[in-house]
């Protein structure tokens, strides 16, 4: 018997209040664990090279990937039918958004921008149908939006979810709104998907998007993309306030503010704006490359 192993040394105390190894493990859980950290280092991945890479059946993985993706943290690109991360575990677990880039990048401009119209900066991803608040930079007056970091709102209704669900493919947003009631929040919100898929083409066309009263009456707000390097639509940046602070006849200054901060933002994140010109913007991460400048106003 050697110190370690003797019922009187420290050792041999820690040792016997450990658990033997994996007796109290979930398998299931320990796996679904793996595909989150390996989808975590790469951006997308298929079926077949996450069994691979996990030493695991093709079934039992995909029926985690099924669980993950009914939770909201994995989702399967429809183009490439492989699978990619949602924006989920920052819901859950605020500080994993770092590890994204786009906060801390984001950061430096949305206080310019908070300081220069005196109004609440939010930045905002889509997750499944709703936008999540990723950051936002208060504004300094008293009567302002209150939205909770890491909180989400139905996208249909907010000018940022409008602008990230102007940019789904047309066969990836009607496949997001099967089967979901379009809720009005107040009288004002789009509440029938045709009418919706009318205000998304706006939207895309114009490379903005306006709430007007449409997730709380007396709020305003005003959002534009944030594309990156690839030209994929990210993320978008909004300004909001209230309506007496936002008259209808102050809403083209701001939109223009608010488009030049998300290009700066953009051009961060290494979107070029050599790419062609041609009005509008691109898709959301897993769509087609943008051709066209996130900032064309009209």
């Amino acid at each position: 018997m050697n110190a370690t192993d003797h019922p009187g040394s420290g050792a041999g105390l820690v040792c016997a209040l450990m658990p033997p190894a994996n007796r109290y493990a979930a398998p299931a859980v320990d796996a679904a664990l793996s595909i989150l950290e390996t989808l975590g280092g790469v951006h997308e991945m298929s079926l077949t090279e996450l069994a691979r890479k996990l030493g695991l059946g093709k079934s039992s993985v995909y029926r985690l990937l099924v669980t993950l993706a009914r939770r909201g943290y994995v989702e399967k690109n429809p183009q490439s039918e492989r699978y990619r991360l949602t924006y989920r575990l920052f819901a859950v677990a605020s500080p994993a958004a770092d590890r994204f880039g786009l906060r801390e990048a984001a950061h430096p401009i949305m206080e310019r921008l908070a300081a220069h119209t005196g109004e609440t900066v939010n930045l905002g991803v889509l997750d499944g149908t709703r936008v999540l608040n990723l950051h936002k930079v208060e504004s300094r007056h008293l009567l302002r939006m209150h939205l909770t970091v890491g909180s989400g709102v139905p996208a249909h209704a907010t000018a940022l979810g409008k602008v990230l669900l102007a940019a789904l493919e047309p066969d990836e947003l009607a496949r997001r709104l099967r089967g979901r009631r379009l809720e009005r929040l107040t009288r004002r919100t789009v509440g029938d998907r045709s009418a919706l898929r009318s205000a998304l083409a706006r939207v895309h066309e114009q490379g903005f998007a306006v709430d007007d009263e449409e997730c709380s009456l007396g709020l305003r707000c005003v959002a534009a993309p944030i594309l990156d390097r690839r030209g994929l639509v990210v993320a978008a940046l909004s300004i909001s306030g209230p309506t007496q602070r936002f008259p209808q006849t102050t809403l083209s200054r701001l939109t223009e503010v608010v488009q030049a901060a998300a290009r700066e933002l953009s051009h961060r994140l290494g979107y070029s704006i050599e790419l062609p010109k041609r009005g509008g913007y691109g898709t959301t991460g897993g769509g087609s490359l943008i051709a066209r400048d996130a900032g064309a106003t009209r």
